[in-house]
């Protein structure tokens, strides 16, 4: 079987997108099979953790418009190619004549509208629906986010595969010494800190976060900064106003997007990650902290009790004394954080890119006829 894979999102920063074609592509070449897998993209992939192998091919189609690429360009080209399966995420171009697998994260653009501008919102509330139901398969990365793709868009319940993400082996807990030297050359960072992790938009609820760090660190003088590590989104202006509103400007980190190899050092140093986001069809970041050793706060959401479960606590993204309370308990109380870092190595062990692979190949198989 030859598979055609569109991996743009491996040539830039592009962050939950990119770490999934990353996961699921490595988690691909360390299975047995003799199947083909060609990643298509309009420049070259110069990441060196996607593997050199026999099995995974790279096309290049050179293009400056992104939209021409992905609706005439790739299609074509895989078309020629012969690809018995493609595997997009979200969009599935009309031109593409063999069966089509898109995974579809979440429909966040759907149940909760107002985190997103006018202009992606439309686009995806065109594009998205559509393509669902012209894909053979339809893969999601949670049982909550199959759950709302079953009961918003009433697809055939056999047609969505809900494949959890894994956590990449070579995501490891750093010794703090080190960590912290690291952190200090590339960031002029000191210890001690409260970290948060994503994209810097609506839905992640970032000012709740703010006001509990306020609230939690400031009337018992911790020495606690609030690093927020995420490239700049759509909506940025109220985390700017709610550093201000609650004066902890002077405490907060702002450190932009980082490459994915300096992640380690944030969660192996940080006492605690704190998560309170609205909605999220899967949640890399707690996963990502419980694997390097970071206890997590976490919003009391249907995903996080599937990828948190009872390694953290969770609370409600609505409720700013609940996790000012837990906020203070972590950070006071060395015990509690050590209880939390071990249920959290053991729960993050549960997640696997193999495993994804694995259930993503059979899906492939199903779309493709193959048996």
């Amino acid at each position: 079987m030859r598979i055609a894979i569109d991996a743009r999102c491996l040539t830039g920063a592009y962050t939950g997108d990119r770490t999934y074609w990353l996961g699921l592509v490595r988690g691909l070449c360390a299975l047995e099979h003799q199947h083909e897998i060609v990643l298509y993209s309009h420049v070259p992939i110069t990441d060196p953790r996607v593997p050199e192998e026999n099995r995974l091919k790279r096309r290049v189609i050179p293009a400056r418009n992104m939209r021409w690429w992905s609706w005439k360009l790739f299609p074509d080209v895989a078309n020629t190619d012969r690809a018995d399966v493609a595997h997009v995420q979200y969009t599935v171009p009309s031109r593409l004549r063999m069966p089509v697998v898109t995974t579809v994260h979440d429909i966040s653009f759907r149940l909760m509208p107002r985190c997103f501008p006018l202009k992606h919102r439309i686009l995806l509330n065109l594009s998205v629906p559509a393509s669902m139901h012209r894909a053979a398969q339809v893969i999601t990365v949670s049982e909550s986010s199959r759950r709302d793709i079953l009961r918003v868009y009433r697809l055939p319940e056999q047609k969505v595969v809900a494949i959890p993400n894994g956590v990449d082996d070579s995501l490891q807990r750093v010794e703090p010494p080190y960590a912290e030297q690291k952190l200090r050359e590339h960031y002029t960072l000191e210890l001690p800190f409260v970290l948060m992790v994503g994209v810097l938009q609506p839905r992640k609820n970032l000012p709740l976060a703010v006001q509990a760090f306020a609230q939690a660190v400031l009337p018992v003088g911790l020495p606690h900064r609030l690093v927020i590590v995420g490239k700049p989104g759509w909506g940025m202006q109220e985390l700017q106003r709610a550093l201000a509103r609650w004066g902890v400007q002077e405490r907060a980190v702002l450190t932009g997007y980082v490459p994915d190899e300096h992640l380690p050092l944030f969660y192996s140093t940080a006492d605690v990650l704190m998560y309170p986001s609205l909605y999220e069809g899967f949640g890399l970041p707690p996963l990502e902290a419980m694997r390097c050793g970071c206890p997590v706060l976490a919003s009391d959401i249907p995903v996080m009790r599937e990828v948190v479960n009872d390694a953290g606590m969770l609370l409600s993204p609505r409720d700013a004394v609940q996790w000012t309370q837990a906020l203070h308990s972590v950070l006071t109380n060395v015990w509690t954080r050590q209880q939390m870092r071990e249920r959290g190595f053991q729960q993050s062990a549960r997640f696997s890119w193999q495993e994804s692979a694995r259930r993503t190949l059979e899906v492939y198989a199903s779309a493709g006829g193959i048996r």
